[in-house]
């Protein structure tokens, strides 16, 4: 039996979507207040019975819990986290994405489950300019630095421990996610605010990857036995404009047609400031994620292809355009109704 974090997440619904349709039976964490008819319609809209699927409480903060949801599984796939670049949320990265991975490590330890499969993020790696990032480009804290990106790293930290402590485990560092699901949260939320008719677009560019891929990776290298490695998953490097432009497309929408310039960023941070502090609704943009949005990125997502293939097993990434297309009818059926 397999034991997942964040299985109605982007890519956690995938995930348990995966292991079901491969015969594995899948114990999936959740809190009271999640979100489980979505994942239980996205597995049946796949055909798949919801017979060898187990919600089980629990939250990452609470190792009690954490030890009981394990009882009988095999391996863990640890994709829960919380994505944000919002300053109120710094404290509670921390607690989800630190201190909730720390948990689930020392649960496996204790339990003497040995497998675990790290979803992290390429946040966690060094993000460098004119250099293509790798899996051994190193995590470099500074000013710029995103608090999500530090949190990401230390979680890394404590999985990494783990392998130390006993623990078969294998990371993944994907880079922006596109797959349907809560269309408030994460990467998901470009999607609302293209059809709204969002007119600007960053200059910067940055890596891609279907939320599919990403949960087809996980299983593919837990079932190949295959740890003490990290992944970068990056299927295609865009312009932030080449994809904002695919979205609005698929929405069937006006594109984005205005950069924005780096004087306008200044301009642009404070007034979603003021807007949230008088009406209460999150800022779209920080000064942090504006300035990071300026800087032209490239990913090389190739290892997997080259490691699977020595297992007889040839991988290959679904193009980024078809994962948009595919998000933006979810998003679009998701008002409709």
């Amino acid at each position: 039996m397999d034991f997942i974090t964040g299985a109605t997440g982007i890519v956690g619904r995938e995930l348990a979507s995966q292991l079901i349709s491969s015969g594995r039976s899948v114990k999936a964490l959740c809190r009271d207040n999640s979100d489980v008819a979505s994942t239980e319609d996205f597995i049946t809209s796949k055909g798949l019975s919801l017979d060898k699927l187990t919600w089980v409480k629990g939250e990452l903060n609470d190792p009690y819990s954490l030890e009981f949801a394990m009882e009988g599984c095999k391996r863990v796939f640890h994709a829960a986290a919380l994505i944000s670049f919002h300053p109120s949320d710094e404290d509670s990265l921390f607690e989800t994405n630190v201190e909730g991975t720390k948990n689930i490590v020392n649960s496996m330890v204790a339990k003497e489950v040995k497998t675990l499969v790290y979803v992290s993020s390429v946040a966690a790696l060094g993000r460098q300019e004119n250099k293509i990032v790798e899996e051994e480009t190193p995590f470099e804290d500074g000013v710029d630095v995103t608090r999500y990106s530090k949190s990401k790293y230390l979680a890394e930290l404590e999985v990494w421990r783990g392998q130390e402590e006993g623990l078969s485990v294998t990371v993944v560092n994907p880079s922006v996610i596109i797959g349907a699901g809560d269309f408030s949260r994460s990467s998901a939320e470009l999607f609302p605010q293209i059809y709204s008719g969002l007119s600007f677009y960053p200059a910067g560019s940055g890596g891609y990857v279907s939320s599919s891929d990403v949960a087809k990776a996980c299983v593919l290298l837990a079932d190949n036995h295959i740890s003490g490695k990290r992944f970068l998953l990056n299927s295609e490097n865009l312009s932030y404009k080449s994809f904002m432009c695919d979205v609005a497309t698929a929405l069937n929408v006006q594109p984005p047609f205005r950069v924005v310039k780096p004087w306008m960023s200044a301009f642009v941070w404070r007034a979603f400031w003021l807007i949230e502090k008088f009406t209460g609704k999150r800022a779209l943009a920080t000064k942090s994620s504006l300035k990071m949005s300026r800087r032209v990125i490239k990913y090389d997502g190739s290892k997997i292809e080259r490691v699977l293939e020595l297992e007889g097993v040839k991988w290959t990434y679904e193009p980024v355009k078809n994962a948009v297309s595919r998000t933006a009818e979810s998003y679009l059926a998701s008002i409709s109704s």
